[in-house]
């Protein structure tokens, strides 16, 4: 298990890497598919905005760009640091992760929802 959530996480941080060059050099980015076909924000937008305030430790910007995704970011990353050390116990439990991840789903669909009528 360990060894499977540190892959995971070095590809994520490299293709991350690999996208924050691109636009570091280019200043292109991915624009959301569904934005442009709605004009309704999804639960994702602003991520990469995030991202970039977060290179730059601008945490309150971050946060404001997605609080969703920049909250799940974190909890999950709690997650997966007590996954890797063992402790405490439950976390590691394949129930609760279902759990989280339900949650977690359920999130962003309520997120996506309410971002659009404020």
């Amino acid at each position: 298990m360990k060894k499977s959530i540190i892959k995971v996480y070095l590809i994520t941080l490299l293709i991350g890497v690999s996208y924050f060059v691109i636009i570091k050099t280019t200043g292109l980015t991915i624009p959301c598919v569904f934005y442009s076909m709605t004009n309704f924000y999804c639960p994702g937008c602003g991520v990469t905005r995030m991202f970039l305030n977060i290179s730059k430790f601008n945490f309150i910007d971050a946060f404001w760009c997605n609080p969703a995704i920049f909250v799940l970011l974190i909890l999950w990353l709690i997650i997966s640091v007590c996954c890797y050390i063992g402790k405490p116990k439950f976390i590691a439990n394949s129930k609760f992760l279902y759990i989280m991840l339900y949650v977690s789903i359920f999130s962003l669909m309520i997120f996506g929802i309410l971002r659009n009528f404020t």
